[in-house]
């Protein structure tokens, strides 16, 4: 199926879902909302996007699959929305470490 198929909601889930695997379900504490889009999940949590994919080795389809980025820049509001809702509710569904 085709990134730009898969809604943003699904997407994020993606990415949750590999965030809690690799850095424990309190990474949501550790980013700012208020700082989203200027500063992207990926950044906030390991300090450069670039770095941490090609460290990573993240092909442009897995980014936009697990919705750390998304495909233009006129994809990048409605990501930045659902990011912030998902991390709100986490942050307070989940308690602080």
């Amino acid at each position: 199926m085709a990134t730009a198929q898969i809604s943003v909601e699904a997407r994020v889930a993606a990415g949750v879902d590999h965030l809690d695997r690799t850095l424990g379900v309190d990474w949501p504490h550790r980013v700012d909302v208020d700082d989203l889009p200027f500063r992207d999940v990926i950044s906030q949590l390991y300090g450069d996007f670039f770095s941490w994919r090609s460290r990573e080795r993240w092909s442009d389809g897995s980014v936009f699959a697990a919705g750390f980025d998304a495909p233009s820049l006129d994809g990048v509001p409605e990501l930045t929305r659902e990011w912030t809702r998902r991390i709100n509710a986490l942050q307070a569904a989940r308690p602080a470490a």
